[in-house]
Formats: structure tokens, sequence, C-alpha cells
């Protein structure tokens, strides 16, 4: 069933009243793809990883424990960082490995923080996202440190060195 309106039903109505409905539909169209474009903006890591917040306690605590040490420097403000989260560690085989030793996270957004520059001196860190592997003594595991971006077959190989040392 159709209705048929007839012509002279809009005759009467002023022209910027149609203009004004037109504008309303434009500005209702803007918000709604700025809303679609800033919530596909924010992250939503699928099987993201419980890092543990860097500290040298828990790395004390690791070492009593003759645990082996995973340090992930990583930056709000750094594409590279957020996407080895999003490739890497939140794959299941990679997390698998990454829950049997101590996993801690350094957050280097603020590089004017003492802090920051105190813990990347330590580390001789020199870009970032920048993995650090230290042996069940706190030792820094010679080459195997991660710089970049990188596949999960070479994280995987990366992490294998610690599996021999647990």
């Amino acid at each position: 069933m159709s209705i048929n309106v007839p012509v002279t039903f809009f005759k009467n109505v002023p022209v910027t009243f149609f203009h004004a409905i037109i504008s309303l539909m434009k500005i209702a169209i803007s918000l709604l793809l700025l809303t679609i474009i800033f919530s596909s903006c924010q992250r939503h890591a699928v099987n993201e990883f419980p890092w543990k917040p860097y500290s040298k306690q828990a790395v004390a605590d690791a070492i009593a424990h003759h645990k082996p040490v995973v340090i992930d420097f990583w930056a709000e403000w750094c594409p590279v960082c957020h996407e080895l989260d999003d490739t890497v560690f939140s794959r299941p085989d990679i997390q698998s490995k990454l829950s049997g030793i101590t996993a801690l996270k350094v957050d280097a957004t603020n590089q004017e923080d003492p802090q920051v520059q105190q813990i990347a001196q330590e580390y001789e860190i020199e870009g970032l996202p920048t993995v650090v592997f230290l042996d069940r003594k706190g030792k820094e595991i010679t080459n195997s440190r991660v710089i970049g971006l990188v596949t999960p077959k070479e994280m995987d190989q990366a992490l294998a060195v610690l599996t021999l040392l647990k």
C-alpha cells in the first residue's frame, strides 16, 4: 500500500525549513562518522597479555625465585609498540611461553621522566620497542635483545632461550 502525498502538501512550507532539515542531517551524519572513526582508533587488544609494571623489586623477586625475566620497553605514542602487542604478544603460543617467566613492561611514554631515563640508561635502550631478556641471575642474555617489530616466529626463537633457563 502506498501513500500518495499531493505535491501541494509542501507548497506552503518555507524552503528554509528544508534547508534546516538538510543541515541537521549533515551534522548528524558527520557526528556518526566521527564517532565511528574515534572508536576504531581506540586499542582493543583481543588477547592482551597481563604484563606487570617494571620495578627493581619485581626483578629482585624473580631472581630470588630463580625465574628468567622479559622486560618490554614501550610507549603509548609508539605505533610499532602497539603493533608488537597486537601481532606478537597477543598470540596464545607466545603468551604460553611468557606465562612461565616474569614478564615486565616499562612505560617509556614520558621520556622526560627521570625514572624512565634511569631505567633506559641502565638497560642501554636506544629505541622503542625493545625487549630485554634476563637470566635467572638477572643478567642480560647476550645477543637475545629484540629491537623493533619482529614476527611471532622471531619472538618465539628469542623466548626459546628463556625456556631453556627455567
